[in-house]
């Protein structure tokens, strides 16, 4: 068999990074999404 050349360490490191950001990415959008809501009830 050859060698991985995979780093797994790395790609771990690289796989927690993109779900924290994913993470982040998702509360914006949930409070955005509240702001622009609040907004639409002032209007009524």
């Amino acid at each position: 068999l050859e060698a991985s050349t995979v780093d797994l360490a790395g790609e771990f490191t690289n796989m927690i990074r993109f779900q924290r950001a994913y993470s982040a990415s998702s509360k914006i959008i949930t409070t955005v999404d509240d702001m622009l809501r609040e907004v639409s009830d002032l209007k009524r």
